[in-house]
C-alpha cells in the first residue's frame, strides 16, 4: 500500500493500482489538519497520521480518521513509526514517545534526545529504535530497555538529517550527514563500517533514505536538491 499526503489531503493507493502505474492517484479523505508523519502499521491494516499535536489512525476499509492521542506537550510532532499494529511510537522535540493505542491510550515509554529528533526508524523485528539529532544518534533497544551513542561519525560540519535500518539486516543502519551515508553495524557501535559520498552532480544534503525490497546491497538517497543517487553499497562510490 502507498499513503501520501498532501496539507489537506490523504491518497492511498493498492498495490494493483501501482502496478498500472497511474498518472495520479486521487484523494480518498480530506484532512482538517496539516500531516507531518505517516506510517502503515505491520500489516498494512491502518495508517498512522499525525498531525502537529495529535495522532491520528486511518482505516483504509472504512476510509474513516479517527483521532486516538493528543500529547501533554507544547512541542510539535514531526516523526512518527509503528511498531506493531497497536504500538506507535513518535517525538515531540527533544522527546521521544512509545504510545500503546488501546481502548484507552497511554505513553508507556519516554526517552530524551539531547538535543530534538531529526528522524526515528525501526529495525526489520521491531525491537531497535534509532533516533537522529543534528550531531548524535541514539539505538534504543526496547525489548531490553538499553540505549547505546553510535560514535565516530564524520559529519564535517554537516547536520543528521535521517537514518533508516536495512530491512534485510537487523543491525544494519545507514545514517546519513550532508551528502554522505555512514553505515554502522549497531553491534559494534564505535566507528561505521563504511562511508559512501554521493556524486558531485547531486546537489543539496540527503534528506531521504530507501532500501530495495529485492536487493540486500542497492539503497536510494534523495537529496533536498531534487536528485536521488542509487548506491550499491559494496562498492566504495555510488
Amino acid at each position: 500500500m502507498l499513503a501520501a499526503t498532501t496539507p489537506d489531503a490523504l491518497s492511498v493507493a493498492d498495490p494493483l493500482l501501482l502496478k498500472k502505474a497511474p498518472s495520479s492517484i486521487p484523494s480518498c479523505l480530506c484532512l482538517l489538519h496539516t500531516p507531518t508523519a505517516s506510517f502503515w502499521s505491520p500489516d498494512n491494516s491502518f495508517l498512522y497520521l499525525s498531525s502537529a499535536h495529535t495522532i491520528h489512525k486511518y482505516d483504509p476499509s472504512s476510509n474513516t480518521l479517527k483521532d486516538i492521542y493528543t500529547p501533554d506537550d507544547s512541542e510539535a510532532i514531526r516523526h512518527l513509526v509503528a511498531k506493531d499494529r497497536s504500538t506507535v511510537i513518535f517525538n515531540t522535540g527533544d522527546k521521544i514517545h512509545v504510545l500503546e493505542c488501546g481502548s484507552n491510550p497511554k505513553v508507556s515509554q519516554l526517552f530524551e534526545a539531547q538535543n530534538s529528533v531529526t528522524s526515528l526508524s525501526l529495525s526489520n523485528d521491531n525491537t531497535l529504535l534509532a533516533s537522529t539529532s543534528a550531531n548524535a544518534v541514539h539505538v534504543h533497544n526496547l525489548t531490553l530497555g538499553s540505549h547505546s551513542v553510535l560514535r565516530g561519525l564524520t559529519l564535517g560540519g554537516q547536520v543528521i538529517n535521517t537514518s533508516a535500518f536495512h530491512p534485510h539486516c537487523r543491525t544494519r543502519l545507514l545514517v546519513a550527514a550532508g551528502k554522505q551515508i555512514m553505515i554502522y553495524d549497531t553491534t559494534r557501535p564505535s566507528v561505521p563500517m563504511k562511508t559512501i559520498a554521493l556524486g558531485a552532480a547531486a546537489s543539496g544534503t540527503i534528506t531521504a533514505i530507501a532500501c530495495s525490497p529485492f536487493s540486500k546491497t542497492l539503497i536510494a538517497a534523495a537529496t533536498s536538491g531534487g536528485f536521488i543517487g542509487l548506491i550499491d553499497l559494496e562498492k566504495e562510490k555510488a
